[in-house]
């Protein structure tokens, strides 16, 4: 992607500009403003059976972003706020065309809870994230198992583009508030058709789940309505976290469908920090069910995903990583590592390896 085209450029001038203005205005406003993000880079190695590459990679412990976060105390309880955060690709410079792609969010909350609108993480994403040990970031990251080219049920609901099951744009969010004694309420509906995904769509996402002491859970469900290709793709599933002292355990299982298509995805996670180390662990299996859109059966196509990651750190802001990962296929599986201009051939192994370093700010 070239960084000279005007727009961006244009772009990131009023991101400075915004950032400095507020930065500069922020101890004279009522309201709290907050810059935050980070950049992650390290070299990557990656043979995905059809080739082997190699090279520079952001974002492989901690995706590579920056953003601002603004609260505002309206009286009586009552807050107002809003969050703008942006993918940033460390190795270029370059930003996304979607520039906040990861959230741009306003919002009003009190006692009663909060109401959110904009571009956000889904509550299905919220869910199944709590089963996540590698933050959705480099070899071992989740978004592996739910690959759009790769998965059967994806490819068919979505033809390629952005699924629902991250973020959605244009959604209207409302969370419970934290007095609950642990128990907790997400509901998201949203209505686009920007070509986020496939054509028109209507979604719907709902998350229950309960935090307290050592545990974290979760139950959730979602669907998209896709009128372009007709149907319901559908998600569902719970996920758990416990903690062990200093680490942590978790579990994870997620149930997608399309038509006649169908994948289960099973994940078991481990953190374990020793003193400025921290070690990682997870576990991916993939088991497809049904048929392709040729009518072919995919239940032999299953797929396991296993790594394992040491983080040193250096500060509370900077650290030093490597990961290792496998991906094995079966049947006609095709799961490869994320972020790969070479995907793996059907029914081929991956593997790959990367070191970097991570600064946050």
């Amino acid at each position: 992607m070239q960084t000279d085209h005007p727009f961006l450029l244009r772009s990131q001038k009023a991101a400075a500009a915004l950032c400095f203005i507020a930065a500069a205005q922020s101890s004279h406003a009522q309201s709290a403003l907050t810059l935050f993000g980070g950049v992650d880079l390290g070299v990557r190695m990656v043979n995905n059976s059809a080739g082997t590459t190699k090279g520079m990679n952001s974002g492989n412990n901690y995706t590579s972003r920056w953003g601002l976060r603004a609260q505002e105390d309206l009286g009586g309880g009552h807050k107002a706020s809003l969050w703008l955060e942006s993918t940033i690709n460390a190795d270029t410079g370059s930003s996304n065309p979607q520039f906040f792609d990861r959230r741009s969010t306003v919002a009003l909350s009190g006692d009663w809870g909060e109401v959110r609108m904009g571009r956000d993480y889904t509550p299905v994403f919220r869910g199944y994230g709590i089963a996540e040990v590698f933050d959705f970031a480099g070899l071992a990251s989740m978004t592996t198992i739910y690959n759009g080219s790769a998965s059967t049920v994806l490819s068919r609901a979505f033809k390629g583009k952005t699924s629902s099951n991250g973020r959605t744009n244009g959604s209207l969010q409302y969370f419970t508030p934290d007095s609950l004694g642990g128990f907790h309420l997400s509901a998201m509906l949203s209505r686009s058709g920007d070509g986020n995904v496939s054509g028109d769509h209507d979604y719907k996402g709902l998350r229950v789940g309960y935090s307290r002491g050592p545990w974290q859970t979760a139950a959730f469900a979602g669907s998209t309505e896709i009128r372009i290709s007709g149907g319901n793709y559908r998600i569902r599933g719970g996920s758990a976290a416990y903690r062990l002292g200093t680490g942590k355990l978790t579990a994870g299982v997620v149930n997608m469908r399309y038509l006649d298509a169908r994948q289960t995805n099973y994940t078991l996670g481990l953190i374990w920090p020793l003193g400025i180390h921290q070690v990682k662990a997870t576990w991916h299996h993939i088991d497809q069910a049904g048929r392709n859109a040729a009518g072919a059966s995919i239940d032999r196509n299953d797929a396991d995903l296993m790594a394992i990651g040491y983080v040193h750190n250096l500060s509370k802001r900077t650290a030093l990583y490597g990961t290792l990962a496998f991906i094995r296929n079966r049947g006609q599986a095709s799961f490869s590592i994320t972020g790969e201009s070479m995907g793996a051939r059907p029914g081929g192994n991956a593997r790959g390896l990367e070191l970097g370093l991570r600064h946050m700010f």
